[in-house]
């Protein structure tokens, strides 16, 4: 009794949907996270721009621009590019440049620091997941992935910065 068409066709079904979940499995366990970023600025400093780097220093297309001091709201308007960056407990690279509204760009400032992003991401098709960068005083900076229910009418996470909603309310690094 041979083996019939039918048969043959599911088995090559089967082995291409296994061969597509091994190799989502395998980007997964590389541990990137596409999402946008959202920027936080708990200093007077007005930031000109920011990217996020690799730990081995490439870039991954996450970037920002004009993030207000902590007296002036905080943000940066919202977030600031989409892209496939390191994920939770691994070590990313912010680099971001300081100096003044009307300042030139030569006279601005560049910083760099090295920081393991903390948070929780979901893989639920009705959540979406960004990266708040925080931006502290003596340019300490953290990252922190959130995730958030795309459903209308859904609570707000309560690790979102109380600045994306208007409110001056100051964090502290670590918070």
């Amino acid at each position: 009794m041979g083996i019939s068409f039918a048969r043959i066709a599911c088995l090559s079904l089967f082995i291409v949907v296994m061969s597509l979940t091994y190799g989502c499995a395998s980007v997964q366990s590389r541990g990137y996270v596409s999402a946008p970023a959202w920027a936080a600025n708990y200093t007077e400093d007005y930031i000109q721009e920011f990217w996020v780097l690799t730990e081995s220093g490439q870039r991954t297309g996450l970037e920002g621009i004009q993030v207000s001091e902590f007296s002036r709201g905080g943000t940066s308007g919202g977030h600031m590019g989409y892209a496939s960056v390191p994920g939770v407990g691994q070590t990313i690279k912010v680099v971001w440049r300081v100096g003044g509204h009307n300042d030139a760009e030569a006279t601005w400032k560049t910083f760099s620091k090295d920081v393991v992003v903390k948070g929780e991401t979901s893989n639920n098709p009705e959540t979406g997941n960004f990266l708040i960068i925080r931006f502290f005083p003596q340019h300490e900076v953290e990252a922190e992935f959130v995730w958030e229910w795309a459903k209308p009418y859904a609570k707000s996470s309560p690790r979102v910065d109380q600045l994306f909603y208007g409110h001056r309310v100051m964090r502290q690094l670590g918070e």
